[in-house]
């Protein structure tokens, strides 16, 4: 028997029909074998967290961990600690860094930082927006009038002045004394995760183009900073020295 189908030929031989014969006719190409999976590196494990990440890895770890090839690495102006290892095998080596971070609302008010200077009238409008920091809602409001009005009296002041020998810095600096409180009151955490606490801020002023800017300093809140870091860092280098005391401990 012979049958022909579009291409397909089957031939049988000796067919006498008292059993049906099943055909199944598959289109397409075979699969290909399958290749084996190309080898890769190790990949590398880099992770940034809270101030207490190198050690939780750490202390999770430390049996699969040699000591001698590992470090820590610790700066304190950055607020950082780095654990390294693995530190010589570049395919191997892994970092884990822990922050000591500062909350968003201080960071957005600028307070002791020498880059951040203020409008009078935009930190007027901000400290508006932020009186809920404010114990008394009252005194919050006037600040904020006074320095939306900062700039309009401080230039009157300007052109009442005679003396041509006179200095417009003298000037804003007399404003800034006489127009403003010495300080005033927040409370806000400093760092992430902190609670509330009560900040004074001071004023300060330098003109850039005739313009005066303002920046906000707190002594207070700088103490308060260098403790805390200095406090979190030390918990978490003394647990590190516990669990792994041949682990080098390094100061930058």
């Amino acid at each position: 028997m012979e049958e022909k189908n579009k291409g397909l030929n089957i031939n049988i031989e000796h067919y006498t029909g008292e059993k049906p014969i099943e055909v199944v006719y598959r289109l397409g190409d075979a699969a290909q074998a399958q290749q084996p999976l190309a080898t890769k590196a190790p990949e590398k494990i880099s992770v940034s967290g809270t101030i207490s990440t190198p050690y939780e890895w750490l202390s999770k770890r430390i049996d699969t961990v040699d000591q001698k090839r590992a470090n820590v690495v610790v700066n304190r102006e950055k607020m950082t600690i780095q654990l390294t290892v693995n530190e010589d095998d570049y395919y191997n080596k892994n970092t884990f860094t822990g922050m000591v971070e500062v909350s968003e609302t201080f960071e957005k008010f600028g307070i002791n930082d020498g880059e951040k200077g203020w409008i009078p009238a935009k930190l007027g409008q901000f400290l508006r927006l932020n009186r809920g920091l404010f114990e008394d809602k009252e005194k919050c409001m006037v600040l904020v009038s006074n320095l939306k009005n900062f700039n309009a009296k401080a230039k009157a002041e300007i052109e009442k002045q005679r003396d041509p020998s006179g200095s417009v810095a003298d000037v804003y600096r007399c404003q800034v004394e006489s127009n403003l409180p010495k300080s005033f009151t927040v409370n806000m955490a400093i760092f992430k995760g902190t609670a509330k606490q009560p900040i004074e801020i001071e004023f300060d002023h330098y003109l850039t183009n005739g313009e005066v800017f303002l920046q906000l300093v707190s002594p207070g809140a700088n103490e308060v900073m260098e403790s805390y870091r200095d406090k979190c860092i030390d918990e978490v280098l003394d647990k590190i020295k516990d669990i792994a005391p041949d682990i080098a401990i390094l100061e930058v």
